[in-house]
C-alpha cells in the first residue's frame, strides 16, 4: 500500500518538472508572452470603430439591447439581451452589415454571430 502511494507521488513530480516547473507561476511571467505576441499582430482599426459606431448603426432600443463585442475573419460578434432582440437582430441582419460596410468604404463585414448574453447598457459607451 505505501508502495504504491510513493510510485503516485513520483509520478507526479516526474509530470510536475516534465513541464518545467513544480510550483506556482507568477501572472506576469504568464501574461508577458502573451502580451508580446499582441502587439506583433497588425492593428484593426476597422475592428474598433465597428465597435465604437454600433450604437449609431443601429441606433434606438436596438442599440441599448445589443452590443458589438468583437470582429474577426469577416465576422462580428453581437450580444443581444434576450431571444427576441436576436431574432430583431437576425430580421435586419443584412441591412446592418450593408450600411457598416458602406460606412468603412470597403467589404471587411461579411456575417454577424449574434449571441444572447445578459449586460449592462451604459450610455456613451
Amino acid at each position: 500500500m505505501v508502495s504504491a502511494s510513493l510510485n503516485r507521488k513520483r509520478c507526479n513530480q516526474q509530470r510536475m518538472t516534465s513541464r518545467g516547473r513544480s510550483g506556482p507561476v507568477r501572472i506576469g511571467e504568464l501574461i508577458g508572452p502573451i502580451l508580446k505576441q499582441a502587439e506583433s499582430q497588425p492593428h484593426r482599426p476597422e475592428a474598433l470603430e465597428v465597435i465604437t459606431s454600433w450604437p449609431e448603426m443601429v441606433r434606438g432600443k436596438l442599440a441599448r439591447k445589443s452590443r458589438a463585442v468583437s470582429l474577426r475573419d469577416g465576422k462580428l460578434f453581437v450580444e443581444v439581451k434576450s431571444p427576441a432582440w436576436k431574432q430583431e437582430l437576425i430580421l435586419q441582419k443584412r441591412n446592418i452589415i450593408r450600411k457598416i460596410n458602406r460606412k468603412l468604404g470597403k467589404d471587411i463585414l461579411s456575417d454577424m454571430v449574434i449571441n444572447v448574453r445578459d449586460f449592462i447598457y451604459v450610455a456613451g459607451k
